[in-house]
């Protein structure tokens, strides 16, 4: 059962830290939107992507909750003590697996933290230039909108 639960907790931490990457290489491109092509479209579009990746990390968290109880651990990942106490269900040998696969997670994280601070740097930098971006976006939305809605959309031949 120990190796159910260590194979259970190693694969939820690397499933975790893939999806960390997946956001790291879209804070990236973020800031490549942001600098380089100073395109709000794309920006906006990355950050819908970044939310499904999001989304699908919430449901991961709420994994942890189903995988644990039943080996008595009733914390919640990330209290005080939550890791020892993991730790503890296993043989040093074991432990010391799990503490590699955890500290490449947090790693993991901790760049995503500090890449996620330089984009917000940056908009901070451009935001009046991003606002401006915005309002030509809706803008040129609503002009196609209201032409479509006055049948501009449709050519007749005769």
């Amino acid at each position: 059962m120990r190796d159910d639960v260590l194979n259970k907790v190693k694969n939820l931490l690397i499933l975790e830290g893939d999806m960390y990457k997946t956001l790291r290489k879209m804070v990236s491109r973020e800031l490549e939107a942001i600098l380089l092509h100073k395109n709000m479209e794309e920006l906006l579009s990355i950050l819908t992507e970044k939310q499904e990746v999001i989304s699908r990390l919430q449901l991961l968290a709420d994994s942890w909750l189903d995988a644990l109880p039943f080996v008595g651990i009733d914390e919640l990942r990330g209290t005080s003590g939550f890791w020892n106490k993991l730790e503890e269900l296993f043989s040093e040998e074991q432990a010391a697996e799990l503490n590699d696969v955890l500290t490449e997670t947090r790693a993991t994280a901790e760049d995503l933290m500090e890449a996620e601070k330089s984009v917000q740097n940056e908009l901070e930098k451009h935001v009046q230039q991003l606002r401006e971006k915005m309002l030509e976006l809706k803008h040129g939305r609503s002009a196609v909108i209201g032409y479509a809605k006055m049948g501009g959309g449709q050519f007749d031949v005769e």
